[in-house]
């Protein structure tokens, strides 16, 4: 049986190397994760992963020091261990006619008494499915998380006799939570390692609550490991399913340009040196992970208080404000819509404006956790008082305001216009009105124009409530 605890971080040349020292699972897993975003599909079932990274070796994106040379690194050392080394893959997503964004495969030890289901980060239009994950009971990248774990048990024919370990990083580490909550299989789960993955809706834990029973619930999430970075943002999304005592914290050496670096899983697999000639720091990638830190950082601290108020949002004003941030980052990756057809709405915009805006300023300036962050980023100490001085944020309600009488007015004279376009087509002659559809094409323009009308006011009700609430906030702090 695999080791289930944290390594010890003082280790010999020879246990450096990964030669003969004994590895946690948890360390497999986060390893394994980290395979995942090589994003290779090309690997033949049967393939151990030392196989599978000794063939990547003069790849141009990988061994070649390409897009995911980062990952390749922290494989090809990692795999000098043997017991990572040997595990063999199948059951690749991508070959069972899951969509691209259910990223997942299984390795297997080579007498098939383990077996380590693992689920890829976000994918390709993934992002809204994970803003609809905070208020939700469940979604359907979830579901099919699920409908491919359940396969590969049944594929595989995984008795009781052989331990499974669910996996995964960030959407795929509650994709892994979210199996080991939902699947009929639950008596064979052994462990699962969620690394950075975000937390669940009120709606979903009290499903399952009502669905298990309390002893039922708490028998299921005891199986659940938290592996987070130190100062990660996305784990704290949504409710957290996961036992306080299970939960871990890795160093993550990032520099502070590199924000993406915080959520990134090989970032717990690196140190940052310094070059001797240049002065530069050089961030270098191991086969080890980092060892355990005591807390969260502030970027970590802040992210968690963030999410805990927008938590505490009505779900409605919530799934905007998700929905817009998720939408935001698939736009980053040139995406225009979720996998599944998700499309941001004026509604969403006007929750994100009105709600999401004010409580992400509000808690920047007004919490702890925010302060404490803004001090940190000027590499400032924190001693509990105000702001820096070289600090200002303005956000000018007025002229909010302003806008929004403006597109009153607009609307106001488009809509007298409507009505004289009405009147001139009820005072056409009966004798041309069936004239080359001339009445119809007026009257049909006038209910376009209706439709545009309305937008308009919705636009105008949108600036007045914005502008009302940045007065709000910007009064009482």
């Amino acid at each position: 049986m695999t080791q289930r605890g944290a390594h010890n971080c003082s280790r010999t040349g020879k246990e450096a190397a990964g030669i003969s020292e004994k590895i946690s699972e948890a360390e497999i897993s986060m390893v394994l994760d980290t395979y995942m975003y090589l994003d290779y599909t090309k690997a033949r079932d049967g393939l151990t992963l030392s196989e599978i990274i000794d063939s990547l070796k003069t790849e141009p994106d990988y061994g070649g020091g390409g897009a995911h040379y980062g990952e390749y690194t922290v494989l090809r050392e990692a795999v000098q261990n043997e017991e990572i080394g040997s595990l063999k893959i199948c059951c690749q997503s991508a070959n069972m006619g899951y969509d691209s964004g259910t990223a997942a495969c299984t390795f297997q030890s080579g007498d098939k008494s383990s077996y380590y289901v693992v689920y890829r980060g976000t994918g390709d239009g993934e992002w809204p499915d994970n803003g609809l994950g905070m208020t939700e009971e469940s979604t359907t990248q979830q579901n099919r998380a699920l409908s491919y774990f359940e396969e590969v048990v049944e594929t595989l024919d995984i008795g009781k006799e052989s331990q499974i370990i669910v996996t995964g990083h960030s959407k795929g580490g509650n994709k892994a939570q979210f199996v080991t909550m939902e699947t009929k299989y639950e008596n064979l789960v052994d462990a699962c390692y969620s690394v950075d993955g975000q937390g669940f809706s009120e709606t979903a834990i009290n499903k399952w609550k009502d669905r298990y029973g309390d002893e039922k619930y708490d028998k299921r999430r005891e199986k659940i490991y938290g592996i987070h970075g130190e100062n990660d943002y996305v784990s704290v999304l949504g409710s957290s399913i996961i036992l306080a005592e299970h939960i871990r914290y890795i160093k993550t050496p990032v520099e502070k340009t590199n924000f993406a670096g915080y959520h990134d899983i090989k970032y717990m697999f690196a140190s940052l040196n310094t070059d001797s000639e240049t002065g530069k720091s050089v961030t270098v990638f191991h086969g080890r992970k980092n060892c355990d830190v005591p807390k969260r950082g502030e970027l970590g601290k802040y992210a968690a208080a963030l999410s805990g108020g927008m938590m505490k949002l009505v779900p409605g004003e919530r799934d905007g404000c998700a929905a817009v941030i998720m939408q935001l980052m698939e736009a980053l990756r040139g995406q225009k819509k979720g996998i599944n057809g998700e499309k941001l709405t004026l509604e969403d915009m006007k929750d994100f404006t009105v709600q999401g805006i004010p409580l992400i300023a509000g808690s920047l300036f007004t919490e702890e956790e925010g302060r404490k962050l803004l001090y940190s980023l000027f590499d400032k100490e924190y001693s509990g008082g105000g702001l820096p001085a070289n600090l200002n944020l303005q956000v000018d309600y007025r002229q909010l305001s302003g806008q929004a009488a403006k597109t009153k007015n607009l609307t106001l004279r488009i809509d007298k216009l409507v009505k004289e376009i009405r009147e001139t087509a009820d005072a056409i002659p009966f004798y041309i009105k069936g004239h080359a559809g001339l009445y119809h094409g007026v009257k049909l323009s006038a209910i376009e124009i209706d439709k545009i009308i309305k937008r308009l006011f919705q636009i105008a009700q949108f600036q007045e409530e914005a502008a009302a609430s940045y007065q709000k906030w910007d009064t009482e702090n």
